[in-house]
């Protein structure tokens, strides 16, 4: 039987797992994480990963926190639930129109003044082998999953003019090939390249794609995937308590990367020289090496 860390440990960039808040992610206890003078946006507010994120920045007393989702009335249970000393926002939004995504922006600052950090906590996980459902439902995945995270990027962009901080929050799925996922993996992969993208184009903007881990659902929020249940070992906390951190100059050796919530953020910060010299939160094109004269085959 496969262990509980199976979709976690040989995934590691540093030598310490984490799966739950810890001193360094922790907005009750790290001053150095509060959010007073910073305004977010949360897209995907009504889901597991959206809502931890809300009240991580609730407890970090964050200026304004602005909930965005398709559904209001889940928007104002979760407004409810957060019983923040946030001043709170809630947004009816449906992120594949930019005319909804240019209007949560303009909203957000009219009400606050600046918007600082944006987390894309949505998606779309439409799952079957390549003709076993529709075309449509297959790119839903790209329409929510890559065309959303472009849209909220294009607003955002024109609304601040490029400053400020995008966490977009993805999958290790896409790092890997299964049968049944190629709508699913195929646009989450899109989506860390397009953080990349925007990372050389947008000097002042700060990127961030996030695998969240093994998320457990909590209170009727979040997904539940049977087969992966007996590995769902983290909390949607630990991904809130990183947005906080990501948010600080202390993450910008990490910006325009790929990051597992699971790693821990002071070891990296230890080896940040060598993370950014050597892109080791970059993708990579092939694991064969090209260079002058081609690969050195082995025989």
């Amino acid at each position: 039987m496969a262990s509980d860390d199976a979709y976690t440990a040989p995934f590691m960039l540093t030598k310490s797992i984490h799966r739950d808040v810890y001193p360094a992610v922790n907005p009750t206890t790290n001053e150095s994480l509060n959010a007073a003078s910073k305004v977010i946006v949360v897209f995907g507010a009504t889901s597991g990963l959206g809502f931890a994120t809300a009240k991580s920045w609730s407890i970090a007393k964050a200026k304004g926190i602005v909930l965005v989702a398709r559904n209001g009335e889940g928007l104002q249970k979760a407004k409810k639930d957060l019983a923040s000393g946030s001043e709170v926002l809630t947004i009816v939004a449906d992120v594949t129109s930019v005319a909804d995504t240019d209007a949560v922006f303009k909203e957000a600052m009219e009400k606050f003044g600046h918007v600082d950090v944006v987390v894309n906590a949505f998606g779309a996980m439409n799952v079957a082998p390549v003709g076993a459902q529709s075309a449509a439902a297959w790119w839903e995945n790209f329409e929510v999953n890559v065309k959303g995270v472009y849209n909220v990027a294009h607003s955002f962009i024109a609304a601040t003019g490029g400053k400020g901080t995008i966490i977009n929050i993805v999958s290790l799925a896409a790092s890997f090939v299964a049968p049944a996922m190629s709508g699913y993996t195929a646009s989450k992969l899109a989506v860390v390249k397009l953080g990349e993208c925007l990372d050389v184009e947008q000097p002042e903007l700060r990127v961030f794609s996030v695998h969240p881990g093994m998320v457990i659902a909590e209170d009727g929020r979040g997904m539940v995937i049977e087969h992966f249940k007996p590995f769902t070992k983290d909390t949607a906390a630990l991904t809130g308590g990183l947005t906080l951190y990501l948010s600080t100059p202390k993450a910008d050796f990490l910006k325009g990367g790929y990051i597992h919530s699971n790693w821990d953020v002071v070891e990296l910060e230890e080896h940040k020289d060598e993370i950014v010299e050597k892109k080791l939160v970059n993708l990579a094109f092939l694991n064969g090496k090209l260079q002058p004269g081609g690969y050195p085959w082995s025989a």
